[in-house]
């Protein structure tokens, strides 16, 4: 645990550096492991509760070491995320936080609607840049099950301005084997949804 001024100006610029240097692209179990001990040293978890940054001394914040907080629990939460979440869940996770990389790293089908997964994941991306373009920084889910096809379908709602994904997904024990688009059938429920403001994968 850092104690002392001199500690925390020393680790507050560890933690910038390691901040420029992050690549989403790194191997991140490695990350997670090669930045245990400097997490450690700067987290406060009292038992059953939430950890902190240790980011405050006589009054000033240390922002880097805060941010460098920040990050590791967010690459730990979505590196493990299978502990908390079934893998339907997980995927739907990623795909409310528009991270087109999560979700390829947690997708193992070579073809993905249709496409070779790399084109998928890029039409993805595209998607969420549109969907970012319109003022959206979060999707929200809403499932709605149709009556005449007896399954789920799935919204993707932007938070902004309600522009939208929908989708369907093909589920084999337990997993996530596939995404599919489709139109409106019959819900339960109406939609109340503005269809000129549907994104598709496939018109992109």
């Amino acid at each position: 645990m850092i104690k002392t001024k001199g500690e925390f100006e020393e680790v507050n610029i560890l933690c910038q550096s390691i901040l420029d240097k992050y690549d989403i692209f790194y191997d991140m179990p490695l990350w997670l492991k090669e930045q245990k001990s400097l997490f450690n040293q700067i987290n406060i978890q009292p038992k059953g509760l939430p950890g902190i940054a240790n980011s405050y001394f006589e009054g000033v914040k240390y922002e880097f070491i805060s941010k460098f907080h920040q990050l590791y629990k967010k690459v730990y939460h979505d590196y493990n995320i299978l502990n908390e979440r079934s893998h339907l869940e997980s995927i739907i996770y990623f795909l409310e936080d528009m991270n087109s990389y999560m979700l390829g790293h947690y997708l193992d089908s070579d073809i993905i609607m249709n496409y070779e997964s790399p084109t998928f994941y890029y039409l993805f991306g595209m998607a969420f840049d549109e969907l970012q373009k319109r003022g959206n920084y979060k999707l929200q889910v809403k499932k709605m099950y149709c009556k005449n096809g007896h399954e789920d379908y799935y919204f993707f709602v932007g938070n902004k301005d309600s522009s939208y994904l929908q989708l369907q997904f093909k589920v084999e024990n337990g997993i996530v084997r596939d995404i599919f688009e489709y139109e409106l059938f019959k819900f339960d429920e109406p939609l109340n949804l503005d269809t000129t403001k549907r994104i598709s994968i496939q018109n992109l």
